[in-house]
């Protein structure tokens, strides 16, 4: 433990599954932290193995393991193991819900266990929670996962402390924002409801949620997530610097996050932020963020148009094929 003996502040959450090689290396890096943990305000939620995309695929059922690990080095935190897999969807909601239902929950801390974080990573995190409690604006902070959309939409020359982040790694949410979005997740959750996250019916999913106003081609959690953020137009901002390490290999999503070139502050930089310099970016980050989301839908017409045109094509080239098939035969009778 550290010698700095500062509590964390707000309740964690963390999801864990079937993989306990990477649920050690994560807690070990979760109890090197600057700050010390208040163990009666975790909650770890290990999801079920029965149905799982390991299951199905024949991987051993370790979730005792992981078990074993959490009351090794968590002693103090509470468990939550539903018998039946939830998914990476249904879980998160289910362990927002559960922590946002303790007391001074404003804000609640998520983390995964394939994650190895950087020992000042709750410290950062709980400076940006501090700032973001002044504006309605930001209601998700994180000091990883910096937004992807920056790859086609670079970053200005003068861009520095806070950036757009994107996903559902190690972050913190306000729960007056889990509960302005519930509706719409629930919406969401209820389209996997029957089928296993893995399987998920994207096409179900995209329908359904278009007829709120919200529009995700893959169906995927973080994208649908990410899309209702916009859909109420708040803000996710992280820092530039990725303070935590993705040691996940294996599992139900394994995205890898683009490297997105931008400024390296250090810990002790980013902790002399202030409220006024996140106001000053404020528009920026408004601004990026509208970018980002114009330069998506406009990806997302030119895939309908290029399919679109395909099929038009496909259906004149085979009445054009028919036509000359009908024509020879009639000429050889």
């Amino acid at each position: 433990m550290n010698q700095i003996q500062r509590l964390t502040r707000f309740p964690i959450g963390i999801r864990m599954f079937n993989r306990p090689e990477y649920t050690e290396r994560f807690l070990l890096s979760l109890l090197n932290q600057t700050l010390d943990l208040d163990q009666s305000r975790i909650i770890c939620f290990i999801d079920g193995y029965e149905k799982s995309s390991d299951y199905f695929q024949k991987i051993p059922d370790r979730t005792q393991a992981v078990a074993d690990l959490v009351a090794k080095y968590l002693p103090g935190a509470r468990l939550i193991r539903p018998d039946s897999n939830q998914g990476l969807a249904r879980a998160l909601f289910d362990l927002q819900k559960s922590v946002y239902e303790m007391d001074d929950s404003a804000w609640g801390i998520f983390l995964e266990d394939d994650l190895v974080l950087d020992p000042s990573y709750l410290e950062v995190l709980e400076h940006l929670i501090g700032l973001a409690s002044q504006t309605e604006q930001v209601v998700k902070v994180a000091a990883c996962q910096i937004h992807t959309g920056y790859q086609q939409n670079p970053l200005e020359s003068n861009r520095r402390d806070f950036f757009i982040g994107e996903g559902t790694k190690a972050f913190a949410e306000a729960s007056t924002y889990f509960s302005q979005r519930q509706d719409l997740t629930q919406t969401y959750l209820a389209t996997l409801a029957g089928v296993s996250y893995r399987h998920r019916n994207r096409e179900r999913v995209f329908a359904k949620l278009a007829t709120k106003g919200i529009f995700s081609v893959m169906g995927n959690n973080d994208g649908v997530l990410d899309q209702i953020m916009a859909h109420f137009q708040k803000l996710h901002i992280v820092t530039g610097r990725n303070f935590a390490k993705d040691i996940g290999i294996v599992g139900e999503s394994n995205f890898v996050i683009p490297e997105i070139k931008a400024p390296q502050q250090d810990a002790e930089e980013i902790l002399a932020t202030s409220f006024s310099d996140l106001q000053r970016a404020l528009p920026h980050l408004e601004s990026e963020l509208g970018a980002i989301q114009d330069k998506y839908f406009s990806d997302l017409w030119q895939v309908y148009r290029r399919a679109d045109s395909i099929t038009h094509t496909t259906k004149f080239i085979a009445r054009k094929l028919m036509g000359k098939f009908i024509a020879r035969v009639g000429l050889n009778r």
